[in-house]
């Protein structure tokens, strides 16, 4: 970009060039006009893309040259002046000025208003030619001939923190001029940006510089891939850096990545394990949260990395253990909970990190271990359902019993036999005597365990016993059973 500084002080010139060349190293031009009578001059050599004018110093007469020549940048002008005159600000208004500052200037202002301005033409540099055809697009996807891009320009991937601010996004770097060195591409999420320099020094300083704009202008983030490899083909920059912002997952946004810098995947099972169940039922049972947390937590320890797709099916599986804990309480049948939950399932699905799904996950279920524990203060619950679930876990338990079972519930064994066998259709001791006659029958057919032991293992103090109550069951013995 190319700014014409025009003011009588030479000294507050120089201070301010100072500034914009700290801030924006390499990104603009600066000329600097301390006579009026020269300021046509300075416009038709230098050909500023944006000028910075001291208002006090253009005569009240709008029909000279100079005021012709300066609404020709009309909307690229910024105004200063010393006094907030209203014979100014007409002058002002009649040039179409961006802004008009009062001395001493907010310099913190001056920079986001050039950052704002917009190119009033086209750039008319090699890669910029290149965007009005297909061919960019073309190495980027497709194995064309072409063996890398060319010399001096520095390959990026900028990534939006919210989706529905992409096309803000867009709009926005085609409208900031002062990284007129910068050429873009859209893709459909992400936007490829091209930086016209041999130094990756500059590209760091433009990119942070437009990360930290974005997020004024914006109140979002951005994440930045560069690919600081060696010479290749367009399409591999392109999947390296792709796969190098596969890490915002993980790091969240506000971060740059460099390709040369990828994370190693960890091998992972994403299905949960009969055991792992069992500890998040019996978590959420408890009202036990810390260890949802730790369970959870295990996923993001710092420096292991897994497939974003792998976390997320286990993290599915979590949710229906999570679901079943919900039928139980009948806690489905509350709106608001049914919607959260379906909330969840889109936001383990389809959010672009991995902390907040599992922020999500830990701040939905301490709401359902709290409504739980209401249900059953309220006997609300579905006490069959909790009762099943005790006798899955403690099945083994030659004291398993209903009155022991009803005295966990908190209600009287009276009124737990009478729904347990209407909704069972068989009583509460028939009903377990199945259950470990079910899983004995198993163990007789994979182990070699003696059939004493394995009536001890399934909660028959009395061998005898086992083998009549087997009997009833079967319809041979144990030994038979085995043998066939």
């Amino acid at each position: 970009m190319k700014l014409l500084l025009i003011d009588r002080d030479p000294t507050e010139l120089a201070g301010i060039k100072w500034f914009l060349h700290t801030y924006f190293p390499g990104d603009v031009l600066i000329d600097m006009c301390t006579t009026i009578s020269d300021v046509p001059q300075y416009i038709r050599q230098f050909e500023p893309d944006a000028i910075l004018l001291n208002i006090d110093m253009i005569p009240n007469n709008r029909l000279t040259s100079l005021y012709r020549d300066l609404q020709k940048l009309a909307g690229a002008i910024l105004a200063v002046t010393t006094e907030p005159l209203f014979k100014n600000a007409l002058k002002a208004i009649d040039l179409q000025v961006a802004h008009l500052f009062v001395k001493p200037i907010d310099l913190e202002v001056l920079k986001q208003k050039l950052t704002g301005i917009s190119l009033r033409s086209p750039q008319n540099t090699d890669y910029a030619q290149e965007a009005a055809n297909e061919s960019f697009y073309n190495h980027l996807f497709l194995d064309t001939k072409s063996n890398s891009i060319e010399t001096g320009i520095y390959f990026t991937i900028i990534e939006p923190e919210h989706t529905e601010t992409y096309n803000k996004l867009y709009n926005w770097l085609q409208q900031t001029s002062i990284h007129f060195h910068m050429k873009t591409y859209p893709l459909s999420n992400r936007i490829v940006c091209l930086f016209q320099t041999q130094d990756i020094k500059l590209v760091e300083k433009d990119v942070r510089t437009l990360m930290k704009e974005w997020r004024l202008f914006s109140n979002s983030s951005l994440n930045i891939g560069i690919y600081d490899g060696p010479t290749t083909r367009i399409k591999n920059m392109y999947t390296l850096t792709k796969r190098t912002l596969h890490q915002s997952f993980y790091e969240g946004f506000g971060h740059i990545f460099y390709a040369s810098k990828q994370f190693e995947i960890h091998p992972f099972d994403p299905l949960l394990t009969p055991e792992e169940q069992q500890l998040l039922i019996s978590s959420l049972e408890e009202g036990n949260l810390e260890a949802v947390k730790t369970f959870l937590y295990r996923l993001s320890n710092e420096g292991i990395y897994y497939e974003q797709d792998d976390l997320r099916i286990h993290l599915t599986s979590v949710l229906a253990q999570i679901r079943r804990f919900m039928l139980k309480y009948k806690l489905h049948e509350k709106a608001v909970i049914e919607q959260n939950y379906r909330q969840l399932f889109h936001l383990i699905i389809e959010h672009p990190i991995f902390y907040t799904i599992l922020n999500g996950i830990i701040s939905f279920t301490q709401r359902l271990i709290e409504l739980a524990r209401e249900a059953r203060m309220e006997k609300r619950a579905d006490y069959v359902e909790l009762a099943l679930e005790i006798i899955d876990q403690q099945f083994k338990d030659s004291s398993l019993s209903l009155p022991f079972v009803a005295r966990k519930l908190g209600i009287s064994p009276n009124y737990l036999s009478t729904i347990f066998s209407k909704k069972q259709g068989l009583p509460f001791k028939r009903y377990i005597q199945q259950v470990r006659i079910q899983n004995a029958s198993k163990m007789l057919v994979e182990t070699d365990f003696a059939i004493s032991e394995i009536a001890h293992l399934n909660g028959f103090d009395d061998p005898n016993y086992f083998i009549k109550i087997f009997k009833q069951q079967i319809g041979m013995t144990p030994h038979r059973y085995r043998k066939n």
